[in-house]
């Protein structure tokens, strides 16, 4: 079978939906959807979290990719007139362009229209003012405009991206219906950007540790496993098994840990996790 078919076959062995998957590997699910139809590869570091988090080799993955092992060189082929020319190649800079959008969860591509958008909006801003300037009416429709777009994106992403720049944009917009000058509007705009930004900090952060959701391998974090190969970190070695699944493991206080002892997850990093004995043991 192809990559794809044997990654189609890994995510429903698994039980899991393209939805569910590539929400697993933090990607869109139409990413999920390219690569089993064999239109795209996944990055290195997905392949080999998939590989661990799954339960499948690297070979497995790639059983009908490689090449075949060949005993010689074979004799080229001779030249013929009739022969048809290689196809050209793909553009590999479009290619890999558009395989880095489609590998964007849907948030990400949002956020990313809504700042360069808003780069868009602040850039007609700043050629304004080097031409001088077209009236305060042109000025106040910049403004209006710039707390639309602004709005608009923080509505859709509903991720505290913008919202510090739709109260800098009101600013601007204030200052330029009371006649003052572009340079001030601008001053404005990101002062009042900046300390909204410092001011709302704490709550952000708040808000973005109560909605983190844990994902399918964040669920290990805290349980129990069984070390099945002897951690070491100075080799470095280490296995544990833990939800149906072998993981690589190291130890979080640099102790060596015996094959067959229960050990608690402490932090995941990348698809290795780091493990201690509890105390009580």
């Amino acid at each position: 079978m192809s990559f794809g078919e044997q990654l189609q076959e890994v995510r429903r062995r698994n039980g899991l939906t393209q939805e569910q998957f590539a929400e697993a590997l933090q990607v869109s699910r139409q990413a999920v959807s390219r690569w089993e139809s064999g239109r795209s590869y996944p990055e290195v570091d997905k392949i080999l979290y998939i590989c661990n988090r799954y339960g499948v080799s690297i070979g497995e993955l790639f059983a009908a990719e490689a090449p075949a092992a060949q005993t010689g060189r074979p004799a080229p082929a001779e030249a013929s007139d009739d022969a048809a020319a290689p196809e050209p190649p793909k553009n590999s800079l479009f290619a890999s362009f558009d395989s880095f959008i489609t590998n964007l969860s849907p948030k990400s591509k949002w956020i990313g229209a809504g700042i360069l958008t808003g780069s868009a909006v602040l850039a007609l801003l700043m050629g304004l003012l080097l031409r001088g300037g077209n009236g305060n009416m042109t000025e106040t429709i910049i403004w209006i405009a710039a707390v639309i777009i602004f709005g608009v994106t923080e509505a859709v992403t509903a991720g505290l991206v913008s919202i510090w720049f739709v109260l800098g944009a009101v600013a601007g917009l204030i200052t330029a219906v009371l006649g003052g000058s572009i340079w001030l509007q601008v001053v404005l705009f990101f002062i009042v950007s900046i300390a909204t930004l410092v001011a709302t900090r704490p709550l952000v952060r708040k808000l973005s540790k109560k909605g983190q959701v844990a994902t399918n391998a964040d669920r290990v974090l805290g349980g129990t496993a069984r070390v099945t190969e002897t951690i070491d970190n100075t080799i470095p070695t280490g296995e544990v098994y833990i939800d149906g699944k072998t993981w690589t493991a190291r130890s979080q206080s640099g102790a060596v840990i015996a094959a067959e002892t229960l050990v608690t997850v402490i932090r995941m990093e990348g698809v290795k996790l780091y493990v201690d004995v509890p105390h009580d043991m």
